[in-house]
Formats: structure tokens, C-alpha cells, sequence
């Protein structure tokens, strides 16, 4: 089995299309159908079923797909330990990162790490939550850092940094809030389905049972802090995201602290994976950041 091969059969099991694993792979589709074909002959059974419009996996091809992830991560290892070896702290690190950590969070982390090593390259996925767990476990990313807490099985997570979520409004509203009672029928600003945010809030409404009179969803810290500045309406935001707003007063706390609510920023691992150097250069440099 050749790994170029092993390679080919993990991205058309991603995109379930050979024209779109040719174009990823940078192959011709004949050469994708080679590549298949011959683990197929090399195993003898059948990995893949083809539809007019897509690929899917048969049975064995979904076990064969849970163990070549496997061996593609080892063989990634294998290679960056013996590169390591010859190298000081340089290649690429890969990191997937939730809205609030990598918009605000991690370029101050990139930022220490660079001026220490200067060969050290990144890659970064910004996605929500859920999006950023799913590619940890794909193994398209070498480390995920997420807000929250997640139950996927297949996962490792580990906090290294307490957040604190609290309620913004805009300067000209600010008096009107002072207990639970006041938030009742307001506009809120809130992020989509999937995020760690929106999970804190969705809890946030129901423990507390506000009464909302609507929503506007948006899939970026920035447009709700520019919403809320606006009076479009209320948001549950991390405090790390709205420090400059607060200091140039565009933003301001509702003074309810009993609604705030703590949670914890993590790093999120694939069960079993052994941690490459950057990695670990990486997760050093999260916990010590604020310390």
C-alpha cells in the first residue's frame, strides 16, 4: 500500500466526488479511480459504491476509513519526528480556532511564538465550535481550541484559560437595566447554531426564563459588537472580545453580574494522537498566556 494511495481514498471519502478529489489531490481523475482501484485489488473488497452524482462508502470502506486515518496521522508524525530531529522548532502548525479565540486570542499567541522562532509557519481555520471539533477529529487541523464544553467521545479537550461571558449593550441604554425584569421582550444579537457563544446563551434564556422578542443571528463577534453599538439590540459576549470597547465607551456591561457566566477556553486533541513539537511549543505558550 503506498501512502499517496492511502491519501487519495481519505480525501474522496471527505468530498464524496472524484472530480473534487482530483482537483485537492492536484491528480487526474483517471489516476483518483487508479489509486482506489488498486486498494481495492490490494484488500480485496469493495471500499466505495458510485451514484450518478456521489461516492459513498460501503461498510468496509467506512472501517477502512477509520483505520487509514489512523495511519495517515502516524505516518505525519513519523515524518515531523525525524524531521525534527535534524531541525530547531520550524514547519507548519496548523491550527483550527472558535470566532472569539481566534479573533482575539491567538494572534497575540502566533505573535510570542514568531518572535521566538522565527521559521515556525501557520495555517488557521477560524469556525465555529462545532465546526472546529469536527475538523480535530478529520485531522485536518494539528490542535482546535474551542470555548465551551463538548461530549464528543473521540476528543480530547483541556481547558487552559477561564473566559467570562457578560451582557453588552449600547452607551445609551445602559440605565435602563438593573435587574432580571429589565431584559424582559428586548432584541437580542446572537451567534448561529454551532457556536460556543450561542450555546451560553441559548442557556442563558432558558435558566433564566427571558422573555425575547427577537433575534438577529450573525456569524461574526465583530458585526453583533457593531450591531449592539447601533441599538440593534442586546448580546451575550466574551469579555475578551470587548475590551477596546469598553475602554472608548462604544460598549457597555449590563450591570446584572449574577447573569455572568464563566466558561472555560480548551485546546481539543484526537484521542491517541501523539503531540508533535510545534504542538506542544503551542500549548505551552496558551498556558502561560495571562499567568
Amino acid at each position: 500500500m503506498h501512502m499517496e494511495e492511502l491519501e487519495t481514498f481519505i480525501v474522496l471519502a471527505r468530498e464524496k466526488n472524484f472530480t473534487r478529489t482530483a482537483t485537492k489531490r492536484s491528480l487526474s481523475q483517471p489516476t483518483v479511480s487508479v489509486h482506489i482501484k488498486n486498494l481495492e485489488n490490494e484488500f480485496a473488497t469493495s471500499l466505495i459504491q458510485r451514484t450518478t452524482k456521489r461516492v459513498h462508502l460501503t461498510p468496509e470502506g467506512e472501517l477502512f476509513y477509520e483505520h487509514a486515518l489512523k495511519i495517515w496521522n502516524q505516518y505525519q508524525q513519523l515524518q515531523e519526528h525525524l524531521y525534527q530531529k535534524k531541525q530547531t522548532a520550524s514547519g507548519l502548525i496548523r491550527v483550527g480556532a472558535s470566532f472569539t479565540i481566534g479573533e482575539y486570542l491567538l494572534p497575540e499567541v502566533i505573535a510570542i511564538l514568531q518572535k521566538q522562532y522565527e521559521q515556525l509557519d501557520f495555517y488557521v481555520t477560524i469556525g465555529n465550535t462545532e465546526k472546529i471539533i469536527d475538523s480535530v477529529r478529520r485531522l485536518e487541523v494539528d490542535i482546535g481550541l474551542v470555548e465551551g464544553s463538548n461530549y464528543t467521545k473521540d476528543v480530547l479537550q483541556t481547558s487552559f484559560k477561564e473566559d467570562r461571558l457578560v451582557i453588552v449593550c449600547s452607551p445609551e441604554y445602559e440605565t435602563n437595566f438593573k435587574n432580571l425584569a429589565d431584559l424582559h421582550h428586548h432584541k437580542w444579537v446572537i451567534r448561529e447554531e454551532g457556536s460556543g457563544t450561542r450555546q451560553y446563551f441559548d442557556h442563558l434564556v432558558q435558566s433564566n426564563e427571558i422573555q425575547v422578542k427577537s433575534t438577529l443571528v450573525i456569524s461574526s463577534t465583530q458585526g453583533i459588537k457593531n450591531s449592539v453599538t447601533n441599538g440593534l439590540g442586546l448580546a451575550l459576549l466574551s469579555e475578551a472580545t470587548i475590551k477596546e470597547e469598553l475602554a472608548h465607551g462604544t460598549l457597555k456591561m449590563v450591570p446584572i453580574e449574577s447573569l455572568y457566566e464563566k466558561r472555560d477556553f480548551s485546546y481539543v486533541l484526537t484521542k491517541g494522537s501523539q503531540l508533535n513539537r510545534n504542538t506542544q511549543l503551542l500549548i505551552d505558550t496558551l498556558t502561560k498566556i495571562d499567568r
